[in-house]
């Protein structure tokens, strides 16, 4: 009976070993830069998942806010900056909005000025969680880094985070002598959600005439989300749960709280198959703007066609979302013209849902006859250059060896 009760428990642990190993393993494709490096992160990923919606479904706290407090817990609220002797680093507010100024101890004023919205999704994350990542950027690039606290979604929908981000940027243009900043060498930044709120922000500026001295010189976007009109482009149907730190139904649950939409859980399935749009819109210039024949040819190839049928459309959400969707400074992407944008650096990663939204992006650009660098990387995934953490172990060797091009490439341009 015993040795009977002793083999149960081991085939009960095993068990539990090998569900819990399925359930945190996630396959990676070939050539990933650093695969088990990624499946940590991965793993702590669907671990955090798990956890908030347990908490939710037991009534303790809602989901999203367990994500950000485990991903604060997770990467740090130390301000590693204000203790590094290279760097002068203050908080202040720019009319009303919480920002944080790295300034290089020897740099020479007026300098250039790289002002950064950090990512998220819209809904987490702040410039504490990024404090490692922008102070790496004004050391190397050897430019005044102002990383602006905008106010997040779902308590702060569109259009609050991209308002609070103009404020902080005009503030700045408009006062750049106090600051000790060119405000003809200033660039406007951000990475994932960040990057929609940097190339939102240059049109802004580029096209609607404010009492400021200079206009951004370029826009600086890594890995940006860019449309919500089209969840089915070939880079979110090949890399979606495909070793990806972002998938499908994440993004589109951050466009949704963006959006400031609610019953989230109900109401993903129609974006999940392009039925929140209807077929007017597809059929639009709008339409056009995702249109697979703007990517490379090889990725065009792998594109497939899906039937737009209008009896699957979900008209009511459709009426309630489409006007705001359609929106250039929500979503960039859909913008008539892009002919006064600044110069750009989109930086792509090859495994990355949101890679088509920054291809798509830059050649409409070009298009537009503004100058484009493209930084297409192979090998990576979302988020591999961004925020890096405090942990030497877990920064990956490639979203360095990028960073550091980045920062070359902020030196030459400004």
């Amino acid at each position: 009976m015993g040795l009977f009760s002793c083999r149960n428990i081991g085939i009960f642990w095993s068990c539990i070993i090998l569900g819990v190993s399925y359930f945190l393993y996630t396959p990676v494709p070939d050539g990933f830069a650093e695969p088990w490096k990624l499946r940590t992160v991965l793993a702590s990923f669907k671990v955090v998942g798990l956890l908030g919606a347990i908490s939710e479904k037991l009534g303790y706290d809602s989901s999203l806010n367990v994500t950000r407090k485990l991903a604060k817990l997770a990467l740090g609220s130390e301000i590693f900056s204000k203790n590094d002797p290279e760097l002068e680093v203050k908080d202040t507010l720019f009319d009303g909005v919480p920002v944080r100024i790295y300034k290089p101890v020897n740099i020479k004023t007026p300098a250039a000025g790289l002002v950064f919205y950090h990512g998220g999704g819209w809904v987490m994350l702040s410039v504490d969680t990024y404090d490692i990542f922008t102070s790496f950027l004004a050391k190397k690039a050897n430019i005044i880094v102002i990383s602006v606290e905008y106010r997040l979604a779902p308590e702060h929908p569109f259009p609050i985070p991209f308002d609070d981000c103009v404020t902080a940027t005009l503030h700045l243009l408009q006062n750049s002598e106090k600051y000790g900043v060119d405000p003809t060498r200033v660039a406007i930044g951000g990475d994932s959600a960040g990057g929609n709120l940097a190339a939102a922000v240059s049109q802004r500026l580029a096209i609607e005439p404010e009492s400021f001295v200079s206009k951004p010189k370029l826009q600086l976007l890594i890995y940006p989300c860019l449309q919500a009109t089209d969840f089915n482009l070939p880079s979110y149907l090949q890399n979606n749960g495909m070793g990806g730190a972002l998938t499908k139904r994440m993004m589109i649950r951050f466009w949704m709280n963006y959006i400031g939409l609610k019953n989230v859980s109900v109401d993903d399935y129609y974006f999940f198959n392009n039925f929140h749009t209807t077929s007017f819109v597809k059929q639009s210039e709008y339409g056009a703007y995702t249109n697979v024949k703007l990517l490379p040819a090889n990725i065009q190839n792998q594109a497939l066609k899906f039937e737009n049928r209008d009896e699957d459309t979900n008209y009511e959400l459709a009426a309630k979302i489409e006007d705001t969707i359609l929106n250039p400074y929500f979503a960039p992407l859909m913008a008539q013209d892009l002919s006064k944008a600044p110069p750009a650096y989109i930086m792509n990663a090859e495994f990355d849902v949101l890679r088509d939204d920054g291809l798509l992006y830059g050649e409409r650009l070009r298009q537009a006859g503004v100058r484009v660098h493209e930084h297409n990387v192979r090998h990576a995934f979302h988020g591999f250059i961004t925020p890096i953490g405090p942990s030497e172990t877990l920064r990956y060797k490639l979203g360095l060896k990028v960073l550091d091009e980045i920062c070359q490439y902020l030196k030459r341009k400004l």
